[in-house]
Protein backbone atom coordinates (compact mmCIF):
# COMPACT_ATOMS: atom_id res chain seq x y z
CA UNK A 1 0.00 0.00 0.00
CA UNK A 2 1.40 3.33 -0.97
CA UNK A 3 1.17 6.61 0.87
CA UNK A 4 -1.09 8.17 -1.74
CA UNK A 5 -3.77 5.47 -1.04
CA UNK A 6 -3.86 6.19 2.71
CA UNK A 7 -6.66 8.86 2.65
CA UNK A 8 -8.91 6.58 0.58
CA UNK A 9 -8.23 3.66 2.94
CA UNK A 10 -8.99 5.88 5.94
CA UNK A 11 -12.27 7.04 4.33
CA UNK A 12 -13.36 3.42 3.73
CA UNK A 13 -12.63 2.56 7.39
CA UNK A 14 -14.70 5.53 8.63
CA UNK A 15 -17.59 4.54 6.37
CA UNK A 16 -17.46 0.91 7.60
CA UNK A 17 -17.40 2.14 11.21
CA UNK A 18 -20.49 4.27 10.61
CA UNK A 19 -22.32 1.33 9.06
CA UNK A 20 -21.49 -0.88 12.07
CA UNK A 21 -22.59 1.88 14.46
CA UNK A 22 -25.93 2.30 12.71
CA UNK A 23 -26.44 -1.47 12.65
CA UNK A 24 -25.96 -1.85 16.42
CA UNK A 25 -28.05 1.16 17.52
CA UNK A 26 -31.32 0.04 19.10
CA UNK A 27 -34.48 1.71 17.79
CA UNK A 28 -36.22 4.25 20.01
CA UNK A 29 -39.24 2.91 21.87
CA UNK A 30 -41.82 5.47 23.02
CA UNK A 31 -42.34 5.76 26.76
CA UNK A 32 -46.09 6.37 26.44
CA UNK A 33 -48.26 3.78 24.79
CA UNK A 34 -50.76 5.04 22.24
CA UNK A 35 -54.34 3.98 22.87
CA UNK A 36 -56.58 4.02 19.79
CA UNK A 37 -59.59 6.32 20.11
CA UNK A 38 -62.94 4.65 19.57
CA UNK A 39 -64.94 6.53 16.96
CA UNK A 40 -68.58 7.22 17.67
CA UNK A 41 -71.04 6.33 14.99
CA UNK A 42 -72.67 9.45 13.59
CA UNK A 43 -76.37 9.70 14.25
CA UNK A 44 -78.57 9.80 11.20
CA UNK A 45 -80.29 12.95 12.39
CA UNK A 46 -77.09 14.88 13.14
CA UNK A 47 -77.58 17.08 10.07
CA UNK A 48 -80.07 19.69 11.19
CA UNK A 49 -80.75 23.24 10.24
CA UNK A 50 -80.76 22.83 6.49
CA UNK A 51 -81.45 26.22 4.95
CA UNK A 52 -84.18 26.45 2.35
CA UNK A 53 -83.59 29.69 0.50
CA UNK A 54 -86.62 31.27 -1.14
CA UNK A 55 -87.27 31.28 -4.84
CA UNK A 56 -88.17 34.40 -6.76
CA UNK A 57 -91.87 33.62 -6.29
CA UNK A 58 -91.45 33.62 -2.48
CA UNK A 59 -89.71 37.01 -2.31
CA UNK A 60 -91.57 40.29 -2.06
CA UNK A 61 -89.84 43.23 -3.73
CA UNK A 62 -90.53 46.44 -1.81
CA UNK A 63 -88.48 48.67 -4.09
CA UNK A 64 -85.94 48.35 -6.89
CA UNK A 65 -84.72 51.86 -7.68
CA UNK A 66 -81.31 50.41 -8.68
CA UNK A 67 -83.01 48.40 -11.45
CA UNK A 68 -81.21 45.19 -10.45
CA UNK A 69 -81.80 41.86 -12.18
CA UNK A 70 -83.98 39.82 -9.80
CA UNK A 71 -83.10 36.44 -11.35
CA UNK A 72 -79.43 37.12 -10.72
CA UNK A 73 -80.29 38.24 -7.17
CA UNK A 74 -82.18 34.97 -6.61
CA UNK A 75 -79.14 32.94 -7.72
CA UNK A 76 -77.00 35.03 -5.36
CA UNK A 77 -79.29 34.18 -2.43
CA UNK A 78 -79.31 30.48 -3.32
CA UNK A 79 -75.52 30.48 -3.08
CA UNK A 80 -75.59 31.93 0.44
CA UNK A 81 -77.43 28.99 2.05
CA UNK A 82 -74.26 27.30 3.33
CA UNK A 83 -73.19 30.41 5.24
CA UNK A 84 -76.56 30.67 6.96
CA UNK A 85 -76.43 26.96 7.81
CA UNK A 86 -73.04 27.51 9.44
CA UNK A 87 -74.30 30.53 11.39
CA UNK A 88 -77.22 28.54 12.80
CA UNK A 89 -75.27 25.39 13.72
CA UNK A 90 -75.10 26.16 17.47
CA UNK A 91 -78.84 26.77 17.71
CA UNK A 92 -79.63 23.42 16.11
CA UNK A 93 -77.14 21.59 18.31
CA UNK A 94 -79.07 22.84 21.35
CA UNK A 95 -82.52 22.17 19.87
CA UNK A 96 -81.89 18.89 18.06
CA UNK A 97 -84.89 16.85 16.95
CA UNK A 98 -85.53 13.46 18.53
CA UNK A 99 -86.81 11.28 15.72
CA UNK A 100 -86.70 8.05 17.72
CA UNK A 101 -89.53 9.27 19.95
CA UNK A 102 -91.41 10.84 17.09
CA UNK A 103 -90.90 14.37 18.40
CA UNK A 104 -89.97 17.00 15.89
CA UNK A 105 -88.98 20.50 16.81
CA UNK A 106 -90.60 23.06 14.52
CA UNK A 107 -88.78 24.52 11.56
CA UNK A 108 -87.28 27.96 12.09
CA UNK A 109 -88.68 30.73 9.91
CA UNK A 110 -87.22 34.23 9.70
CA UNK A 111 -88.72 37.03 7.67
CA UNK A 112 -85.75 39.20 6.75
CA UNK A 113 -85.99 42.58 5.09
CA UNK A 114 -82.84 43.06 3.00
CA UNK A 115 -81.88 46.55 1.89
CA UNK A 116 -79.11 46.50 -0.70
CA UNK A 117 -77.45 49.86 -1.32
CA UNK A 118 -75.59 50.98 -4.43
CA UNK A 119 -72.23 49.83 -2.97
CA UNK A 120 -73.48 46.23 -2.72
CA UNK A 121 -73.71 46.19 1.09
CA UNK A 122 -76.70 44.54 2.78
CA UNK A 123 -78.58 46.03 5.72
CA UNK A 124 -80.70 43.18 7.13
CA UNK A 125 -83.61 43.57 9.51
CA UNK A 126 -85.66 40.74 10.99
CA UNK A 127 -89.36 41.50 10.59
CA UNK A 128 -90.72 38.32 12.16
CA UNK A 129 -89.57 35.03 13.58
CA UNK A 130 -91.08 31.95 15.18
CA UNK A 131 -88.25 31.61 17.74
CA UNK A 132 -87.17 33.82 20.63
CA UNK A 133 -83.42 33.05 20.62
CA UNK A 134 -81.78 36.46 20.23
CA UNK A 135 -78.32 34.90 19.87
CA UNK A 136 -79.48 32.97 16.79
CA UNK A 137 -80.99 36.09 15.26
CA UNK A 138 -77.83 38.08 15.97
CA UNK A 139 -75.63 35.44 14.34
CA UNK A 140 -77.77 35.44 11.21
CA UNK A 141 -77.76 39.24 11.00
CA UNK A 142 -73.99 39.45 11.52
CA UNK A 143 -73.42 36.71 8.91
CA UNK A 144 -75.39 38.72 6.35
CA UNK A 145 -73.77 42.07 7.24
CA UNK A 146 -70.23 40.71 7.33
CA UNK A 147 -70.01 38.24 4.46
CA UNK A 148 -72.69 39.10 1.91
CA UNK A 149 -71.51 41.47 -0.81
CA UNK A 150 -73.24 42.12 -4.12
CA UNK A 151 -71.91 43.89 -7.24
CA UNK A 152 -72.27 47.66 -7.19
CA UNK A 153 -74.91 49.57 -9.10
CA UNK A 154 -74.92 53.07 -10.53
CA UNK A 155 -77.43 54.42 -8.03
CA UNK A 156 -80.45 53.50 -5.94
CA UNK A 157 -81.14 50.50 -3.77
CA UNK A 158 -83.07 47.25 -3.67
CA UNK A 159 -85.45 46.39 -0.82
CA UNK A 160 -86.66 42.81 -0.62
CA UNK A 161 -88.57 40.83 1.99
CA UNK A 162 -87.12 37.30 2.10
CA UNK A 163 -88.57 34.38 4.10
CA UNK A 164 -85.75 32.02 5.10
CA UNK A 165 -86.57 28.56 6.50
CA UNK A 166 -84.26 26.25 8.44
CA UNK A 167 -85.50 22.65 8.49
CA UNK A 168 -85.15 21.23 12.00
CA UNK A 169 -84.79 17.64 10.74
CA UNK A 170 -83.47 16.76 7.33
CA UNK A 171 -84.35 13.37 5.94
CA UNK A 172 -83.31 12.37 2.48
CA UNK A 173 -86.21 10.84 0.57
CA UNK A 174 -85.06 8.15 -1.82
CA UNK A 175 -88.46 8.01 -3.56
Amino acid sequence: MQVRDLPIFFLVLVFAGLLLGVYYIKPYKPVVSIVPVAEEEPQWHAFTGRVVMPSLDDMYVLGNSADRDLLQFERFLQGRAAGLHFAAADYFKKHNCVAARGENSPDVVLGIKLTLDSLGIFEPEILFSNISDENFKGLVLSQIQTYWRYPRSEQGNLEVWVPVVWKSCYRHNSN
